[in-house]
């Protein structure tokens, strides 16, 4: 059973504990990508925050930010609940994207998303990974927006998404862009990349980089963020993905 809508990547993982290759992935060192510490996460939800790598000036900068983009114009930041993902195909044209996509370009880190199947009732969770279990960057969006009534500002993030892949397509219609390499991360983050390369860049990742399992519906709680999430599930509640 497949579900339709715009959007798709609603949690995600960067459950590896060896700092280095998360930073190695943003191409700096554990000390200057994470100074006050790195920390896996198993459960990483919307209105949370994580670690965004962006373009400064001819190097690299790593913020925590919260999942969820904000403009300025918004009246409060429970908007971002409603933004967590932004859509390629219409994401240069887009009022609330159109300027973070020419100028915010971010990677957001990570080493798999969940997707569930069936109803409400029993909704079941399937964890896509790389089979190697290496982590990989999410082509991201971000911005730094004082709102009405705050003393300063705040960095907010948000997810592309692009049509799926025959994997997550058996599930779900959308994916998150995911860029597969260093040229490829390299390439989104210059802030003078083409348009046309920039859109070359989110677009399905190849069949073969994901696999997927059932996992615990542990993970259905925004609440639960332990290493039990991504646990296999029993035999019998596999779906048609294994």
């Amino acid at each position: 059973m497949r579900r339709y809508t715009a959007g798709m990547c609603g949690r995600f993982t960067l459950t590896t504990e060896m700092a280095d290759l998360v930073s190695s992935l943003l191409g700096m060192s554990p000390a200057e990508a994470f100074p006050e510490g790195y920390t896996p996460r198993w459960n990483v939800a919307p209105m949370q925050d994580h670690w965004v790598a962006f373009a400064e000036r001819e190097e690299r900068a790593v913020e925590r930010a919260t999942w969820g983009l904000v403009n300025f114009w918004e009246k409060d930041r429970r908007a971002g609940a409603r933004q967590i993902n932004a859509r390629s195909e219409s994401v240069a044209e887009r009022r609330g994207y159109s300027e973070a996509f020419r100028v915010g370009r971010c990677i957001v880190p990570a080493d798999g998303f969940y997707e569930w199947t069936g109803d409400a009732r029993a909704r079941r969770p399937f964890w896509f990974h790389r089979p190697d279990g290496e982590p990989f960057a999410f082509a991201g969006l971000r911005v730094s927006a004082r709102l009405a009534g705050e003393e300063k500002p705040k960095t907010t993030f948000t997810i592309l998404t692009t049509e799926a892949n025959a994997l997550v397509g058996r599930i779900h219609d959308r994916m998150p862009v995911i860029l597969p390499d260093e040229d490829a991360i390299a390439a989104w983050l210059h802030p003078d990349e083409p348009v046309e390369r920039l859109r070359t860049l989110m677009r399905p990742v190849d069949d073969r980089y994901l696999v997927a399992r059932s996992v615990s519906p542990r993970v259905n709680s925004v609440r639960v963020d332990d290493a039990a999430c991504i646990e296999e599930s029993e035999p019998e509640t596999q779906g048609p993905l294994i």
